[in-house]
């Protein structure tokens, strides 16, 4: 290949678009701007909520993971990924202003039905005012609906972070995993910024 001049490239995996999407993205783009505009505390009262699973095998994309060694010593490191006893934890976390909500553990089966008992009976209090309510777990219809993807900093932040402090370590049982997910929350209440929730979405 290199005698062809061809070089390897990655992928980047992106969101699937219907057809319709740009057009509604664009719409409701206009709308956060002037809402914005309008209302300095607008941005500051949308809670931005997601999902994610934490399992026993952690992080396991190795791709930019290195141990640095002397030039002619091969550490020959290895990391287990694949466990006879498995086990993993559904977390439900938001943020609304500079306040991280969560974590709520949710059923190891996740589905509407218990999704939806969830926010009737268990989603906790905000400590700030609530004026809309950001899903990710399905298409909406209505005007204000959140029609492009949420933020970059649920995804990499919120998540992104919580697994980086969550996996320092090997995890050997559910409690234990349970407890390191409770402690990493702890440590990023102390850590968000205001601007994670307005410049960042104003500048997406």
């Amino acid at each position: 290949m290199h005698n062809e001049k061809k070089y390897p490239f990655h992928g980047t995996g992106v969101q699937g678009l219907e057809e319709t999407d740009p057009a509604r993205r664009i719409r409701f783009c206009r709308f956060l701007l002037n809402a914005d505009i309008d209302d300095a505390w607008f941005l500051k009262s949308i809670l931005w909520t997601d999902e994610s699973k934490f399992s026993r095998e952690g992080i396991t994309n190795f791709h930019n993971l290195h141990e640095w060694a002397d030039k002619d010593s091969n550490p020959n490191w290895k990391k287990q990924i694949s466990f006879q006893r498995q086990f993993s934890i559904n977390v439900w976390a938001g943020v609304i202003g500079r306040t991280l909500v969560g974590p709520h553990i949710l059923p190891d089966n996740l589905n509407g039905q218990n999704y939806l008992e969830f926010m009737i009976n268990d989603l906790p209090r905000t400590p700030e005012p609530l004026f809309f309510w950001q899903l990710d777990r399905e298409r909406r219809t209505h005007p204000l609906a959140y029609q492009i993807a949420r933020p970059d900093f649920v995804g990499f932040f919120l998540w992104g972070r919580a697994k980086e402090l969550v996996y320092t370590t090997e995890i050997t049982t559910r409690e234990e995993l349970l407890q390191r997910i409770e402690a990493a929350f702890e440590i990023m209440k102390q850590e968000i910024q205001m601007k994670v929730t307005t410049t960042e979405v104003r500048n997406r």
